[in-house]
C-alpha cells in the first residue's frame, strides 16, 4: 500500500453512520447454546471502509445478517446490544419499519450471488422490483433505471443482459447484479459480505475496484467482511479482527500490518504468502478455532497460542484495552 492510497482515505467525520455497541447474538440447538457474537462494538463513519476479518466460524456473518435482520429465529436470538443506524436504534423497531430502513438505507453483497439471486426471474426483474416497490416507478422508468445500474457495475451491453437470467452470467458478471442490486436504492451504508470469494484474482480486483469507485462517488460507509487480508490492505480504513464471536483487536489498516498487538493477528499476516519467502513453508496457526458452545475458559486463543501463559488459562477472558496510537486488543501481553 502507497504513501498516495493513505493520503487519499477519507478523513473520519464525528458523526457515525453506523454504531454497533455490545451486540450479542446467540443460537439455540441441540447441542445447547452457541454463543455465536459475544459483546461486538464498533462505528462506521460516511465515506470509510470497515474491514471485519477472521477465521470462518468467527463471527463476522453473522454480525452483518444481525444489522440486516436476516438471521433466522429461531434457533437464532440477538440476547443484548444495540444497533444504532444515524441514532435509531434498529433493534427497537418493529419489523416493518426495520426492514424500511434496511431497504433503502443499508444494503447487502452477498457471497453466492448465484444462490441469492432468483434463478426463474431475469436480472432486470430483479432489479426493477424494488424500484418499483420502494420509489413507485412506472415500468418503464424502473427499466431504465435497471440499465443504468448495470452500466454503473460495468456490465457489457446492459440492454440486452437486462432481459437475461442468472445462469447466463459468469461468476464475476453475477457479482456485478448483486452490487447493483444492493446500490438500487442509493444506500448510505454497504455490507458486502465475502464479495470476491471464488472469483479469480483479476475478477477480485475489479470488483473491489468498482465498489471503491462507487464508494468514493457517493459517500457510502462499507463493512467489508472478508479473510483476504491482501484485499484488506488495499481498501480498508479501519480493521476489527475477529475470534470465537469476538472482536480481540481494531486499529487502522496501517497499524494492523506493520504493528499487530493480538498474537491472533500476528498468526494471521505471519500465514499470508509472500513473494520474498518464495519456497519457504507457509506459518499455520496450530489447531483449530473452538467450538462456540465450548469456548475455553480464560482466552479463547489460549490452546493454539504460543505465548499463553497460567493468566491466559485462568484468568476470565481479557477485554479489548487501548494500547499505543489509538489500537485496542484483548489480549494480557498485547503492546
Amino acid at each position: 500500500m502507497t504513501a498516495t492510497d493513505t493520503e487519499s482515505r477519507t478523513p473520519a467525520p464525528t458523526a457515525p453512520l453506523l454504531e454497533v455497541d455490545d451486540l450479542q447474538v446467540e443460537f439455540r440447538v441441540g447441542q445447547g447454546v452457541v454463543s455465536a457474537v459475544n459483546g461486538v462494538s464498533f462505528t462506521l463513519e460516511p465515506g470509510r471502509t470497515l474491514a471485519v476479518v477472521g477465521e470462518s466460524g468467527s463471527g463476522k456473518s453473522v454480525t452483518a445478517q444481525a444489522i440486516m435482520r436476516l438471521l433466522q429465529t429461531p434457533p437464532a436470538r440477538i440476547t443484548g446490544g444495540r444497533i444504532l443506524f444515524q441514532g435509531k436504534d434498529l433493534l427497537a423497531l418493529p419489523e416493518t419499519e426495520h426492514r424500511a430502513v434496511c431497504g433503502e438505507h443499508i444494503a447487502i453483497v452477498f457471497q453466492d450471488a448465484l444462490a441469492a439471486l432468483n434463478p426463474v426471474y431475469t436480472v432486470g426483474f430483479q432489479l426493477t422490483e424494488a424500484l418499483r416497490a420502494r420509489r413507485h416507478l412506472p415500468r418503464s422508468a424502473a427499466k431504465k433505471r435497471a440499465i443504468e445500474l448495470l452500466e454503473l457495475v460495468q456490465v457489457p451491453n446492459p440492454k440486452q443482459r437486462v432481459k437475461e437470467y442468472p445462469h447466463q452470467f459468469s461468476g464475476g458478471m453475477r457479482q456485478r447484479v448483486m452490487i447493483a442490486l444492493a446500490l438500487a436504492l442509493e444506500p448510505e451504508v454497504l455490507i458486502a459480505d465475502e464479495p470476491t470469494t471464488a472469483l479469480d484474482v483479476t475478477v477480485q480486483a475489479q470488483i473491489m475496484r468498482l465498489l471503491g469507485e462507487i464508494q468514493r462517488e457517493r459517500q457510502m460507509g462499507m463493512i467489508l467482511i472478508t479473510h483476504d487480508l491482501g484485499v484488506v490492505a488495499e481498501v480498508a480504513d479501519q480493521v476489527n479482527v475477529m475470534y470465537a464471536g469476538r472482536v480481540v483487536e481494531t486499529a487502522t489498516v496501517d497499524d494492523i500490518f506493520a504493528r499487530p498487538g493480538h498474537p491472533y493477528t500476528q498468526a494471521l499476516l505471519r500465514s499470508i504468502p509472500r513473494l520474498d519467502r518464495k519456497g519457504q513453508q507457509l506459518d499455520a496457526i496450530s489447531g483449530r478455532p473452538p467450538e462456540l458452545n465450548r469456548i475455553p475458559a480464560g482466552c479463547p486463543f489460549h490452546p493454539r497460542c504460543e505465548r499463553a501463559e497460567d493468566i491466559c488459562r485462568t484468568d476470565p477472558a481479557p477485554q479489548l484495552r487501548e494500547l499505543a496510537g489509538g489500537r485496542t486488543a484483548a489480549c494480557h501481553f498485547a503492546e
